[in-house]
This record gives C-alpha cells, sequence and structure tokens, in this order.
C-alpha cells in the first residue's frame, strides 16, 4: 500500500507539475508545492488533490498493516507517528489552500508529523537496526533538517509562512524546502515498506519454521 501511495502521489504530483511547467517553465520550482492544489489557479488541481487524498490513504493502511505485525514498541511508534502523516497528506488534499485556514491547520499537522517521523526513525536505528537500515537512517536525517528549518520558518502567529517577495527567477529557500520535505517523504514510505517486506517475510519463515519442527 506505501508502493502503491509513493507511486499516485508521484504520478499526480508530475502531471500538475507539468501543467505548471507549460506556463511558468522552471518557475514552477520556486514556489511552494501546495500552491499546485488551487483550485482557482492550477489547471490540474484536482488531479494534485486527489493523488494527495489516495496517497495518505495508502498510508494509513499500511501503518495499519504494520502495526499489526507486531515487531516491537518502536514499529507501533513509526505505525501511529505513520498514520499520523498518512492523515494530515490526506486532509491537505481535502483542504487545499483555496481553504485556507483549514489548510494552514492540516499542513502545519503534516510538518510536525513528519517532524516526529522522523525524530522517530532516527531512534530506531539505536534500538531496532532491523528496522531502520542505512539508507532510511541517512534520509532521516536529512529529512529531520528539512523539517527543522521548516519550523523554524514557519510563522506560528498565522501557522503559515512568509510570502517569498523576490524578483522573478530568484531562490525561494521555503518552496525549494517544502519540495525537498515532500519527495524526503515519500523516499522515506517506499524504504520503510522495503524494509518491513523483509521483516515480514523472515518472521514468516520464523514461524513456518517453528511450526514445521512443532510436527
Amino acid at each position: 500500500m506505501i508502493l502503491v501511495g509513493a507511486c499516485v502521489t508521484s504520478v499526480g504530483i508530475s502531471i500538475s507539475v507539468w501543467a505548471e511547467y507549460q506556463d511558468i517553465g522552471m518557475q514552477v520550482f520556486f514556489r511552494r508545492s501546495d500552491l499546485l492544489g488551487d483550485y482557482v489557479h492550477s489547471p490540474l488541481a484536482y488531479v494534485f488533490n486527489m493523488s494527495l487524498i489516495i496517497a495518505g490513504s495508502c498510508i494509513l493502511l499500511a501503518m495499519y498493516g504494520l502495526y499489526l505485525l507486531k515487531l516491537g514498541d518502536f514499529s507501533h511508534f513509526l505505525s501511529i507517528t505513520g498514520s499520523w502523516v498518512g492523515l494530515s497528506i490526506m486532509l491537505i488534499g481535502v483542504f487545499p489552500i483555496n481553504y485556507l485556514d483549514e489548510h494552514r491547520l492540516v499542513s502545519t499537522s503534516f510538518l510536525l508529523a513528519t517532524f516526529v517521523l522522523h525524530l522517530v526513525t532516527i531512534s530506531t536505528r539505536f534500538t531496532h537496526k532491523e528496522i531502520c537500515s542505512r539508507p532510511l537512517f541517512i534520509l532521516a536525517i536529512f529529512g529531520f533538517i528539512s523539517a527543522s528549518g521548516l519550523i523554524y520558518q514557519l510563522d506560528w502567529n498565522i501557522l503559515d509562512f512568509a510570502p517569498c517577495l523576490h524578483e522573478e527567477g530568484d531562490v525561494c529557500w521555503v518552496a525549494l524546502n517544502m519540495w525537498l520535505q515532500t519527495n524526503i517523504t515519500m523516499l522515506w514510505c517506499v524504504l520503510l515498506a522495503l524494509n518491513i517486506r523483509k521483516l515480514a517475510i523472515k518472521q514468516h519463515d520464523v514461524e513456518s519454521q517453528k511450526q514445521m519442527s512443532g510436527w
């Protein structure tokens, strides 16, 4: 389900970015990613928002599956935090930037969820290495740094970021960091799915051997 969610999100974002690229070129990457969900100004906002809803739902189901595997307390922490991320992603699709107040709340929820998620992932590396592989650990460090930067840049009075007031073509670091955090979160889901799949297969083999020895 995580792989399906990641694929759906990648396709939806790619289609939306391509549509915007036809109008503004590379400037699309210097705009906040959530602007792709603006029904007024983004030509394929419905594709972007629907992909977020589907991806969030897939992540929620996948985290429920991870919880049922009972790989230890830290896997439960990961599944709960991952469910928080999935729910936030789904709600961002439900409440795009046109619903400004609700969008600010769910976007802040996503930001805090990813911050906690990467922190838990880093902690898991030191307690349950079988759950957190080295690539996932390295990715979590970058995700933690990215989320920390966004939390620092967030205006907590309005739960939003200051607009990028610059000349066209200048770099908007907030926008780039948001794009980075989005891609890191998707890649984190894929790496976790691959790790958990290996653990699930290993756990199944161990249980099968126990059953055979019982006979």
